[in-house]
């Protein structure tokens, strides 16, 4: 594994105060943030979901993409 550089960052204590709440035992600070900035995949989920609750999570997804687009292009038309 490659050994990667260090940068030193400010962050807020509230910021601060939040990272630490949502650290496992043992975690680094980095360990964290990475934890809590990687996309999540609905594929982590496979085998953990019944068939039915994954089709229908799955059609409440895709019903969300479609409204958001719906409301993008309405904001789109509307500021024409």
């Amino acid at each position: 594994m490659e050994k990667m550089g260090t940068k030193v960052i400010s962050i807020s204590e509230r910021v601060y105060t939040k990272l630490d709440a949502e650290r496992w035992e043992e975690e680094s600070f980095d360990d964290v943030i990475t934890r809590l900035t990687e996309k999540k995949s609905l594929m982590n989920l496979v085998g953990f979901l019944k068939k039915e609750d994954a089709e229908e999570m799955r059609t409440v997804i895709k019903e969300m993409r479609e409204k958001s687009r719906d409301r993008t292009l309405r904001i789109i038309e509307e500021t024409k």
